[in-house]
């Protein structure tokens, strides 16, 4: 009997995702507001507009069953021509179930994160790839209880590319941290994609791999920088030291060329620096320049309700 618990135990060890870590908490007063929602998710029946097959996925299979479901919900009435890029395969594909669904968890360092009424810890990334010809149609993104909130997104610039590079993107954090360590010569552990918001952007369909390492936080860029976070370094609240230009101008300043604004949830940014350039980005190629340098926080609020969609 202690084997087979034994047994049962490991197994769900190495099946069941790492949880996500942080740098800041969310206040507890917001944390109280998310089990209305999470209660009525997991409540919700066929027919209710609530309904999910599996609300709160974890595994790859219960993402997938909520993808499939969301998908063909949101498009089903959706005129052919009206589709989003990238659409129109994916539903033949799911017809045909000739798909492969690579599927990553991305944990929220966005303002999102400590949102009131609904619990967005993390989302789910689904690479969309053609079972057959091994290139990837389109990304779709689903927050953590399961909805669908990025329908479709085609990485026009990386379409060409050849089936052997596309297969090498976005790989499983270990592997990609195990690429990072091995390009930069440094040592880390824990990684994780994440999304971010302000001068580096992470977005939920093109993550940075987040690790720890020698008492700091390093992010690779989608483009394959490095940089480097002090975790006891300063904190800046958006709202109070940044969020208009005439906050956010001198605080930019001060950072230099190689300073970025990073946030870790919340209200709460920190200061990055980069310390190495990478030929090799997480897309398994040449970067292509694409963290943003735009406006750190158009306004206050001014976050986009959904991490993904570039400022």
């Amino acid at each position: 009997m202690d084997l087979l618990k034994t047994f049962v135990l490991a197994l769900f060890a190495s099946t069941a995702p790492a949880a996500g870590w942080t740098l800041v908490d969310c206040p507890p007063e917001v944390v109280k507001t998310w089990a209305p929602q999470e209660t009525a998710l997991r409540a919700a029946r066929p027919g209710d507009p609530l309904y999910l097959p599996r609300p709160f996925p974890k595994a790859r299979e219960e993402v997938v069953q909520d993808y499939v479901h969301e998908f063909q919900r949101l498009l089903k009435d959706t005129p052919p021509a009206s589709l989003p890029k990238g659409a129109a395969a994916v539903l033949e594909g799911m017809r045909r179930g000739t798909l492969r669904y690579d599927v990553l968890r991305i944990v929220n360092w966005s303002p999102t994160r400590c949102v009131k009424e609904r619990r967005l810890d993390a989302y789910h990334l689904l690479r969309v790839v053609d079972g057959r010809s091994g290139l990837e149609i389109t990304r779709s993104v689903l927050d953590e209880s399961g909805r669908l909130t990025v329908i479709s997104t085609t990485m026009e610039d990386e379409r060409t590319d050849s089936p052997a590079r596309q297969e090498v993107r976005l790989r499983p954090p270990d592997v990609a941290l195990r690429d990072g360590k091995a390009r930069f010569r440094i040592r880390g552990e824990s990684p994780q994609y994440v999304t971010t918001f302000g001068t580096l952007r992470c977005t939920t369909f093109a993550p940075c791999l987040a690790f720890r390492g020698a008492g700091h936080v390093y992010l690779i860029s989608y483009d394959g920088d490095l940089f480097e976070i002090d975790q006891k370094g300063r904190r800046l609240e958006m709202g109070k030291d940044i969020g208009s230009p005439e906050l956010n101008d001198p605080i930019l300043k001060s950072l230099g060329p190689e300073g970025r604004v990073v946030s870790l949830g919340g209200k709460v940014f920190t200061p990055a620096r980069r310390v190495g350039q990478g030929q090799q980005g997480l897309q398994g190629q040449q970067g292509h320049g694409r963290s943003s340098l735009g406006p750190l926080v158009p306004g206050v609020p001014g976050v986009p309700a959904v991490p993904g969609v570039p400022l």
